[in-house]
């Protein structure tokens, strides 16, 4: 190593989460809490409980062209015309419109930057009420933002 110090530079080993002792440890008693507090099965089961409460509340909404995911990831697309899957113009950003009404009501959910969705990715320990908490907002921030689209015209 030293010999080729000065060919190729100093040999890169002093970055703290390249295998530090420290870093080690913190990653395994994260495993030791996943493990011990199931979180995995509890992902699974809340999960689960999210996306069926996500298609009962978004499914009977006009704007909403499409609920998809996979346990405690969500998205809901937005569309003018569900029927027709005919997009918003991209002036109106009706996704960040949504998730700024969400925002303004304590929910953090993304505007995702490919089209009109909004999108959810909430924390493994969240609860079945919480779940319910975070979808009540995202609706009353959908209906919101329906409402100003129809005042517009």
């Amino acid at each position: 190593m030293e010999e080729a110090a000065g060919r190729v530079g100093a040999f890169s080993h002093g970055y703290t989460y390249s295998g530090h002792p420290i870093a080690v440890a913190a990653a395994n008693a994260v495993l030791d809490i996943c493990e011990r507090e199931k979180l995995t099965e509890r992902a699974e089961r809340v999960g689960a409980y999210f996306q069926q409460r996500l298609r009962e509340a978004f499914s009977s909404l006009d704007i909403v062209g499409e609920m998809r995911g996979v346990g405690l990831l969500g998205a809901v697309e937005f569309v003018a015309d569900r029927e027709r899957r005919r997009r918003f113009e991209p002036t109106l950003k009706v996704g960040v419109r949504v998730s700024n009404a969400a925002r303004d009501r304590g929910l953090i959910a993304r505007a995702m930057p490919h089209g009109d969705i909004l999108g959810f990715a909430p924390p493994v320990t969240i609860s079945e009420s919480e779940v319910d908490e975070m979808i009540s907002i995202a609706v009353e921030a959908t209906r919101q933002v329906m409402d100003e689209l129809e005042g517009a015209g």
